[in-house]
């Protein structure tokens, strides 16, 4: 997981490439994001080193960013949900989540912020001992302190999910394809620890939500916390919109990327009406588990 454009899906080339692997994922090269959908990718015959684990498949998921530039953040969170839970109803077990962060950037945006908030909330506090921070693109330093950018996001964003156990990883310059396979073989090697068994019964928070609690999608942290989100922009949107409305009167460009503005606004809300769960949906819900009790 991680923003657009903070080298997922290199990620996944990098450790198909040193595994010899005939397989690859496409990589965006534009501005624009490049997945939108996740994409499984299932490696055979690679855990046989370990004794636990020996004979398992690796399973490894190319995610979209919830900053994707076509499709909306609640379709997102739909899709790697929909994943998640299913994966989970199946008895898989998750045995790692790679989140990936690009050093180069100047500075933690917004889009970073809220990516990693997100993030947050789909893994859940119980869980952060299974996720990796890997920092990439550390080859365009170009004389810039990257240390000190990764010592800012240790001691400041990320503080928190590592002092829950999470780890920090680095795709080394020049050796990515050896650092994406020492980040996967951390991960086995902490399944390989915990044994099996114990591994299935780790789940993250909106897999419990989904299965165990029986909950609706827009009920889950994850999905609560992108309606704040949201609804914050939105009203910062809105706002914008009522001041440029004043401002460009009688030039028809200014009015045409108006327009578009507010096509954005109107999407953002439909967004915030979907994270909603009606009342019908509420009770039909609530007589099925009676009557399945």
């Amino acid at each position: 997981m991680g923003a657009t454009g903070a080298g997922k899906s290199s990620f996944i080339n990098s450790l198909l490439h040193y595994l010899k692997l005939d397989k690859s994922v496409v990589v965006g090269e534009e501005l624009v994001s490049c997945t939108s959908q996740l994409e499984s990718i299932i490696i055979e015959g690679q855990t046989n080193h370990w004794k636990r684990i020996k004979g398992h498949r690796i399973v490894v998921v190319d995610t979209p960013g919830f900053d994707d530039t076509y499709v909306g953040d609640f379709v997102i969170l739909q899709r790697i949900a929909r994943w998640l839970e299913e994966s989970y109803r199946k008895r898989m077990v998750l045995g790692g989540v790679i989140y990936l962060h690009d050093i180069s950037q100047d500075r933690f945006s917004g889009t970073a912020r809220r990516n990693l908030e997100m993030f947050n909330h789909l893994c859940g506090d119980s869980a952060l001992d299974k996720v990796v921070l890997v920092t990439s693109k550390w080859g365009r330093a170009f004389g810039r302190n990257f240390e000190k950018r990764e010592g800012e996001l240790t001691t400041n964003h990320w503080k928190t999910m590592l002092e829950g156990h999470a780890r920090v990883e680095r795709l080394v310059a020049g050796e990515e394809d050896a650092s994406a396979w020492g980040v996967v073989r951390s991960i086995l090697d902490r399944v390989e620890t915990r044994a099996i068994q114990q591994s299935r019964s780790e789940a993250l928070q909106i897999q419990k939500e989904l299965v165990n609690r029986r909950k609706f999608l827009p009920q889950t942290h994850a999905a609560r916390e992108l309606r704040t989100q949201l609804q914050q922009m939105l009203e910062a949107q809105t706002q914008m919109l009522a001041l440029e409305a004043d401002a460009v009167a009688g030039n028809a460009e200014a009015q045409a990327q108006l327009q578009e503005q507010e096509a954005k606004v109107k999407k953002m809300a439909e967004q915030i009406e979907n994270l909603k769960v009606s009342m019908p949906k509420r009770l039909a819900r609530w007589l099925k588990l009676v009557m399945g009790a």
